[in-house]
């Protein structure tokens, strides 16, 4: 009987330290800039997931080419110094002939400004449209060696915000993010009401990152949150300050002092395409909606530009302050 106890104590005991090593790896793959190695089984488990999520074969060598096209655009390479003296990077790029307005478009989980937007960003310049592109702390080049899926994020924004505002002090400001950046500029969206910023522009966030990250484990790996995401959030906390739960946008929309637009495909197993609608609801300020066909995670521009860029435009058009005579100047 003795025996017995013992062996099941000592087999909880191990099932426990396994659990908790787990985490570790799974934290530091889902936050750290060099995360552990996972082993090749779960690489290809994950791999295979993703592979059913209906990312079309193109996409990669379309975005590298469009990527490589950016090289002919006149950036110009920005450092700027954050409180805690870490150096957050960026890129500007301005029109030849500036429409008196910029987007600072925030990129995703480890992507990065030029990536993320390479679609985008040709059509914006030519309509005359300054764009500012922060690279965030821990995918980009920025200093950082962990993401905080909006947290420090929206912190290291309103620097970059600040500094648009200071260098184009006439210029109507609208912020513009997808997924992890996407629940960044809505993050901020609570704290815009003295700012030259006139909207938001949201494509593909989440509601929380506790929300996402629970979801994963169910849709994905078929686990309930408790008690991976419960010791995952408590390493969280104890080695990057922070939890999954601040991370949460549905939030923040709640008190959105500008106009947002709500970007979703339906397709989009990764932030399910349901979590567009609780953010909606979320949202008090004027707020409007844009579900694009066929689009699976972070590729509504790619799978329909046309109707992707009218949307954004025709929503910064909308919401613009200095107009003159119908003509934006």
């Amino acid at each position: 009987m003795k025996t017995a106890i013992l062996t099941i104590i000592v087999i909880l005991v191990v099932l426990i330290i396994i659990t908790f090593l787990l985490c570790g790896l799974i934290l530091s793959n889902l936050i750290c800039t060099k995360p552990i190695s996972v082993p090749d089984f779960i690489v290809r488990l994950v791999e295979k997931f993703l592979a059913g999520s209906g990312v079309p074969d193109s996409y990669p060598e379309d975005a590298a080419r469009a990527e490589e096209r950016l090289k002919e655009l006149p950036f110009e390479d920005i450092t700027l110094k954050a409180p805690d003296s870490a150096k957050l990077r960026g890129h500007v790029l301005r029109p030849r002939f500036p429409n008196g307005c910029v987007v600072i478009a925030c990129h995703g989980a480890r992507s990065n400004a030029l990536g993320e937007f390479c679609f985008m960003i040709p059509e914006l310049y030519k309509q005359g449209y300054t764009l500012v592109l922060p690279e965030h702390r821990g995918c980009g080049i920025s200093d950082g060696k962990f993401m905080g899926y909006g947290t420090h994020e929206s912190k290291d924004t309103f620097q970059w915000l600040d500094y648009t505002q200071k260098r184009f002090p006439d210029y109507d400001v609208f912020l513009l993010g997808v997924s992890m950046g996407a629940a960044t500029v809505l993050m901020m969206s609570d704290r815009l009401k003295n700012t030259n910023v006139r909207g938001v522009i949201s494509d593909c966030s989440y509601t929380s990152a506790w929300n996402e990250f629970a979801y994963q484990l169910k849709t994905s790996f078929h686990l309930p949150a408790f008690p991976l995401l419960y010791i995952c959030d408590l390493y969280c906390r104890c080695y990057a300050r922070y939890s999954f739960k601040d991370a949460a946008p549905i939030e923040t929309v709640k008190r959105a002092a500008v106009p947002v637009l709500f970007i979703h495909g339906k397709k989009d197993d990764y932030v399910p395409f349901y979590m567009q609608s609780e953010l909606y609801a979320a949202c008090t300020a004027p707020k409007e909606l844009l579900a694009v066909e066929n689009a699976v995670h972070a590729r509504n521009c790619y799978t329909a530009p046309d109707l992707y860029n009218k949307a954004i435009t025709d929503f910064m058009m909308k919401n613009r302050k200095y107009k003159k005579s119908g003509i934006i100047f």
